[in-house]
């Protein structure tokens, strides 16, 4: 189809969707597009590169995203970086429309300065920013990345499968805002060069076992016209599943995994008038087939993440698993589309997206914590009076306070899960009833981001931990003065650098890294130049710490020779010695060291680096030798 006739069928679609009036606008934003990528054309075919703007608007028609700001944005998303200098896209387009600017820009990538291509991890930050106040950011480019999803086979084999990585990181997105029929077309689209093998195999399998059941399924039709015969239901749909239906995120960003294809393959969707008549229908589904112990679920009084509204069982028909789904027939199109089901008509409800909206506009955000944010729920948690919030797996108490209240989970010592006192990183398990325990002291510990699964819950413990009035176990801090005093060496939360080997006797600085952590380098470390630091203090009360250090070392005979021999020159023990080989040159020793006071055992660092074997110091700290836990302090290579 030639260039005219897809403007055409575009702006056939926005006057039935939009009207007369709104389709002068987006005829409008038609003419300004094609200026703009005038003379460009697609890698793919050769074709004028506007007829990718062309498609992504109108996928915003067909997809449901009625609204003329949304797709004229569509058309213009590339002006900005597409469009010569001298054609000044930025002021036609702000004289257009500040607020189709607006979208436009947070569209654009982000230029990595040194490199002058795009910089993914901040042009994704700006879309989840600009996405929290604005979800047809989100959306515009999630349709921008279906299209180009579409002809990934022209980039090659490598090229093809890093974009349908990054087309991936859409999916979860989407599916969080309930638009399950698009995140099932990306990952259609994306699979076959993400893992062509396992698809291929996948596929297959999947088309054996639908043509196994059809017979079957043609049987159950008949009984299910008996539930419909009652004036129960008002119809069903038998549905095969797809290849989507199979694939999970995994908690990298861009990738996934395929499950093995097994019954159920098919799905049952009851349509019904309403709540009455929905609960009349399930238990005509169980009595006529019997219910799967454990499978019945009510989310039609207590939705999903996603907005999902249904009642949902499992029975076995012929042999085999069959998935229910009892829908009203109000709810049948939101559940396949989630926010766009109503854009037209009402406009979304941001409400049922509040929590996904606040991950999204946090700035400090990384592109692996929202995505985790977005993977598939698995646990269903209540309050004491019946309120449910749904988890990643794994997820643990700290996790429950901070969905439910940031206060609380600031303030968090515990939770009473089923009436059983439990710790703040205790894990929680799918039907638990959860009542935190606070103290008016408490504060967040930098232990819980080691143990908490949400987006929510590890942002805003690190906003709390880099409150300059955070707590750090071994510092006592003058807010005031501006100074500290250094009262313990074993503190996990103290960072020790490398590169200028702070011992107990030297001159040190010390300031808060972001994620809470006390970083300790000597007054005159080169590295302290240009950054705000504190003063401190050597307050630590004589005791018997060890040294915990690891170094390099050249592979050659006698090499760790010297290094027994200085520790036997300075009278220290060394308790225990790993080591393994880096590269064929270098080799890595771990050491644990003591007999001697911290002073002391200090001055082996400077001494070693006095060592011809010895190449660099990769780590150190002190913990207590009595300790069991591991020989690995909390170190820091640089700052």
């Amino acid at each position: 189809m030639d260039l005219a006739n897809q403007i055409q069928e575009m702006l056939d679609l926005s006057r039935l969707h939009l009207g007369m009036d709104a389709t002068a606008k987006v005829s409008e934003a038609v003419d300004m597009a094609c200026r703009f990528h005038q003379g460009q054309v697609r890698k793919l075919d050769r074709a004028p590169y506007v007829t990718h703007c062309i498609q992504v608007a109108k996928s915003c028609l067909e997809w449901g995203l009625t609204d003329t700001q949304g797709v004229c944005a569509a058309l213009l998303h590339d002006a900005l970086e597409d469009a010569p200098p001298a054609m000044e896209a930025e002021r036609h387009i702000r004289a257009f429309d500040p607020v189709i600017l607006n979208l436009v820009e947070a569209l654009s990538k982000i230029r990595n300065l040194q490199t002058g291509s795009g910089d993914l991890p901040a042009t994704y930050r700006r879309i989840l920013i600009a996405a929290s106040q604005d979800l047809r950011v989100l959306l515009v480019k999630t349709f921008d990345v279906l299209h180009n999803s579409s002809s990934l086979e022209v980039h090659g084999v490598t090229k093809a499968k890093n974009k349908a990585s990054l087309a991936l990181i859409y999916v979860g997105v989407t599916r969080r805002l309930g638009i399950m029929e698009l995140a099932d077309s990306l990952i259609e689209l994306t699979l076959p060069h993400l893992m062509p093998v396992q698809y291929r195999r996948a596929e297959k399998t999947l088309e054996d076992l639908r043509a196994r059941g059809a017979a079957s399924m043609q049987k159950l039709a008949q009984n299910l016209d008996v539930v419909v015969g009652t004036g129960l239901a008002e119809g069903f749909v038998i549905e095969p599943k797809r290849i989507s239906d199979f694939f999970y995120l995994t908690e990298k960003p861009g990738t996934g995994r395929l499950l093995l294809i097994g019954w159920p393959v098919f799905r049952v969707r009851m349509l019904v008038e309403d709540d009455d008549t929905a609960w009349r229908v399930l238990g005509k589904m169980h009595s006529l087939f019997g219910p799967l112990p454990r499978h019945v679920r009510d989310y039609l009084n207590a939705p999903r993440v996603n907005g999902f509204k249904a009642l949902t069982t499992r029975i076995i028909w012929d042999g085999h698993p069959l998935n229910i789904h009892v829908v009203r027939k109000c709810d049948e199109k939101p559940n396949r589309l989630g926010v766009l089901a109503k854009w037209g008509s009402s406009g979304p409800d941001p409400s049922r997206y509040m929590r996904l909206l606040a991950t999204l506009g946090d700035s400090d955000l990384r592109m692996s914590e929202v995505h985790a944010h977005v993977l598939p729920d698995m646990l269903d948690v209540y309050t004491p009076k019946g309120d449910r919030f749904t988890f990643p797996v794994d997820s643990v108490v700290v996790d429950f306070a901070y969905m439910v209240h940031t206060e609380l989970g600031e303030r968090c010592i515990g939770a009473k899960i089923n009436g059983i006192p439990r710790p703040p990183e205790y894990p929680m398990s799918d039907g638990d009833v959860v009542r935190i325990l606070t103290a008016k002291n408490a504060k967040p510990q930098r232990a819980w981001l080691e143990h908490v699964k949400t987006a929510r819950a590890r942002t805003l413990i690190k906003q709390a931990l880099k409150n300059q009035e955070a707590t750090v176990r071994g510092i006592n801090r003058n807010l005031v003065s501006g100074t500290f005093q250094l009262t313990s060496l074993t503190g996990k939360d103290i960072l020790w650098s490398t590169c200028c080997l702070a011992v107990p006797g030297m001159p040190i600085v010390g300031r808060l890294s972001e994620d809470g952590r006390w970083i300790v380098h000597s007054a005159d470390c080169i590295k302290i130049q240009g950054v705000q630091w504190e003063k401190g203090q050597w307050a630590v009360q004589p005791g018997s710490e060890a040294l915990v250090i690891t170094f390099t070392v050249r592979h050659r005979a006698g090499a760790l020779l010297e290094v027994l021999e200085l520790l036997a020159k300075m009278g220290i023990n060394g308790q225990t010695i790993q080591g393994k080989g880096r590269t064929a040159d270098i080799y890595v020793i771990s050491m644990e060291m003591d007999g001697k006071k911290p002073v002391v055992l200090g001055k082996v660092l400077h001494e070693l680096l006095r060592v011809d074997a010895v190449q660099e110091i990769l780590s150190y700290g002190w913990r207590q030798p009595y300790d069991t836990g591991s020989s690995h302090p909390s170190t820091r290579s640089d700052d």
